[in-house]
């Protein structure tokens, strides 16, 4: 990651914290926030991946799967968007199935890690099951908005932390000759 990746991260991270701690400020207002920033984000990634794939991964093999993704989350982005205003409940759906998604990938990913012999793979586990755990109190508090704006917004700094964490990380340069 280069130097200005790094400070953007950083910035970038604070700022999603700095937001994440003003809506657990007013939950009961911050819910439409929350799914408005759930279907903004959910474009946004359709888009970087079919821009991806029109820029470099057409060339790549196995590259239109990029395209599908991009296609399907930018799809799932405008629904999102439509329905941003009317249903709680396609939200609440859309987190707790993201938290799920994510727990089983980070579990799954620290599994395949650990038969190879990494290190890694108790951070990956760790991960995973606090998706996991995040996943289980949407189920639970699901009648409850207000605990679930509080679930978004930890669920948002842990997963900035992390970020900002790897980012702050040294990384070794690899120079060939």
């Amino acid at each position: 990651m280069g130097k200005i990746k790094r400070i953007w991260t950083v910035l970038s991270g604070i700022f999603v914290i700095i937001t994440a701690l003003a809506m657990m400020a007013v939950p009961e207002d911050a819910f439409e926030l929350a799914s408005v920033i759930v279907a903004f984000l959910l474009l946004e990634k359709g888009l970087i991946s079919i821009g991806y794939y029109v820029s470099m991964a057409h060339h790549m093999v196995g590259g239109k799967v990029i395209l599908y993704y991009g296609v399907f989350m930018f799809d799932l982005g405008v629904f999102a968007v439509s329905v941003s205003d009317q249903s709680k409940a396609i939200i609440i759906l859309y987190l707790t199935l993201g938290h799920l998604f994510a727990g089983t990938v980070s579990f799954i990913r620290a599994l395949g890690n650990k038969k190879e012999g990494y290190s890694k793979w108790k951070s990956n586990a760790a991960i995973g099951i606090v998706h996991i755990l995040i996943t289980l109190a949407c189920i639970i508090f699901r009648g409850s908005t207000d605990i679930l704006v509080y679930i978004y917004c930890i669920g948002l700094i842990n997963l900035t932390v992390l970020d900002m964490r790897s980012a702050l990380k040294k990384s070794a340069i690899v120079y060939i000759q």
